[in-house]
């Protein structure tokens, strides 16, 4: 199965629509019952495919333990370069796992210190679509260890995803107040 294969059928089990939502004005997150829209900016349409071919190479599923495993790899595996939004929502969802998936972040961290992620592969997306996702697994794996420290990502996320938490959590705070004061 190519890549781009693999990716339709992800787009399809999981429900994102036949472009992953890239085409959207928002994207929504999903929390329980209830989801969050966030804007669909123009870093995150061109970066989107790169995230959900890392779910490919991975195999981490979409649930909240495995969007913060597949951040955690992405963040050891080379980041995003100056795509700054994905950054932000990636270190989000790593610190999302630090707090509550401690043990499973950590592995996917370490697994991604020894490999490359789609962006840092050094293919085009044509290229990456085109290849089986064996070659590719294959293609970035066995890289040489990054020296990236785990515990100072893992702070670094946890305070990412604190800072929006406590950020959103008072934006809300503040709206309901005034929906209750009329």
């Amino acid at each position: 199965m190519t890549v781009e294969q693999a990716i339709k059928a992800f787009y399809q089990r999981y429900d994102f629509g036949e472009d992953g939502g890239t085409n959207e004005k928002w994207a929504w997150i999903k929390f329980g019952f209830f989801s969050m829209p966030i804007p669909n900016l123009e870093s995150r349409r061109k970066a989107v495919y790169l995230h959900d071919v890392s779910h490919i190479v991975t195999g981490y599923d979409t649930s909240w333990r495995g969007e913060s495993a597949v951040s955690a790899w992405e963040v050891a595996s080379g980041g995003w370069n100056k795509h700054y939004f994905p950054w932000l929502l990636t270190l989000w969802a790593m610190g999302l796992g630090v707090t509550f998936y401690p043990q499973s972040t950590l592995r996917a961290f370490k697994r991604g210190r020894k490999m490359r992620n789609a962006l840092t592969s050094g293919l085009t997306k044509d290229e990456i679509f085109q290849l089986p996702v064996t070659k590719l697994q294959e293609r970035i794996s066995n890289q040489p260890t990054t020296n990236k420290n785990p515990y100072l990502w893992g702070v670094i996320s946890f305070l990412v995803f604190a800072l929006l938490f406590v950020g959103g959590s008072a934006a809300i705070r503040a709206i309901v107040k005034r929906w209750v004061a009329r």
